[in-house]
């Protein structure tokens, strides 16, 4: 039997995460808010990281969207950013706003050098810190890894800010009188987003990069009257959008030498924690099944397997609601999906009741039990 799994691609775009990357005052933050205009989206979920609170944008028509109080510790920021990410959804989808991932990034790289500052070894740089060490870059990319990990399972838009600066080139170690425009943030940032809008003086616009099969892109080209809402347009969200996918991968903390193992010898793959088809068990109508499926991607568990511990729960669910049997590991992606299409198609399951013909009936604990 083929553990093989595999799926066809729905043809439809997923919600996109964009890049707003411009200079001081080019309009980046309000780019972003007044796309909470759209009637695209529903609620607009404002998280600031180390900008300005954008109060007086309301004043931007049909400008509609919440600010998201944290304490701007990087837990803080991270438990909003997830937050934001669990609250369910309406009958449009919720457009979450990041602003600024620059100052994301300094934060992040200010917490690791005042360790590699406590810790005092090494040799202290020309601004008077000490060098940081590669572990602790580690735990930086991991800490960038979890916040972007976390908007990337959010069925909605994601609209990202960042500080966009004309740097020299450099060439054999030194800088050159040429200068080109580099987003500030961590590497990965610009290959995260769907698509890139570059704003090197206010009211220019300029789309750098963008992943769409509607949008060709051979170079950078002007935008004019750009706004969110239009390149939303272009990518075809208004015509529908499937979940946003993608393909996760896990680093191996284990501490094995290679070789230890065959290299052949197939990994396990990333076991769900939580029962998830017994939660889906019940679940009689699409609303129900939403919430399951908000549930697992608040827990990132939407990609994971379904384990061995809960194996008799997801064959009763199986048999019950009459899915194809699993041709190798089944995700809980994979569980709702295929639910989704029994009711979808009117083939509920029929209510199971005990042989004896009574209900089983809980007792109510007293005042002071529990």
């Amino acid at each position: 039997m083929s553990a093989l799994q595999t799926r066809k691609p729905t043809g439809l775009p997923s919600w996109p995460i964009l890049l707003l990357a411009g200079r001081e005052k080019a309009g980046k933050s309000w780019a972003a808010v007044s796309a909470s205009a759209s009637p695209l989206v529903g609620r607009t979920l404002y998280i600031g990281i180390g900008e300005d609170d954008p109060d007086e944008y309301s004043i931007i028509p049909g400008a509609d969207f919440e600010i998201v109080v944290h304490d701007g510790t990087f837990p803080g920021i991270l438990a909003a950013v997830r937050a934001a990410v669990a609250e369910p959804a309406g009958e449009l989808p919720t457009l979450i706003i990041v602003d600024s991932m620059t100052r994301l990034w300094n934060l992040i790289g200010d917490n690791m050098q005042a360790i590699a500052n406590r810790r005092a070894k090494g040799r202290k740089n020309a601004a008077g810190d000490f060098t940081i060490s590669m572990d602790l870059w580690n735990v930086a990319a991991d800490q960038w890894s979890s916040v972007m990990d976390a908007l990337r399972v959010h069925q909605g838009p994601v609209i990202l800010t960042a500080r966009l600066d004309p740097v020299a080139v450099m060439e054999n170690g030194q800088p050159t009188t040429q200068k080109e425009w580099k987003i500030q943030g961590h590497k990965s940032l610009p290959f995260d987003a769907t698509a890139i809008i570059e704003m090197r003086e206010r009211g220019q616009f300029l789309i750098t990069g963008v992943k769409s099969a509607r949008v060709q892109l051979d170079k950078p080209k002007l935008f004019p009257e750009f706004t969110v809402d239009r390149l939303w347009a272009d990518l075809g969200v208004a015509d529908g959008t499937a979940d946003r996918t993608h393909a996760t991968v896990q680093s191996d903390r284990t501490g094995a030498e290679p070789g230890a193992a065959r290299a052949d010898a197939p990994a396990p793959p990333p076991v769900a924690s939580q029962d998830w088809a017994a939660q889906i068990m019940p679940v009689r109508d699409l609303d129900a099944l939403k919430a399951v499926h908000e549930r697992a991607t608040a827990a990132k568990e939407l990609g994971l397997t379904v384990g061995a511990d809960h194996k008799q729960s997801t064959l009763d669910l199986i048999a019950a609601w009459k899915l194809p049997k699993p041709q190798g590991a089944l995700t809980i992606s994979a569980l709702i999906q295929m639910v989704k299409a029994k009711i979808e198609a009117g083939e509920l399951p029929s209510e199971p009741k005990p042989a004896d013909g009574s209900w089983p009936v809980a007792e109510i604990p007293k005042d002071g039990e529990s």
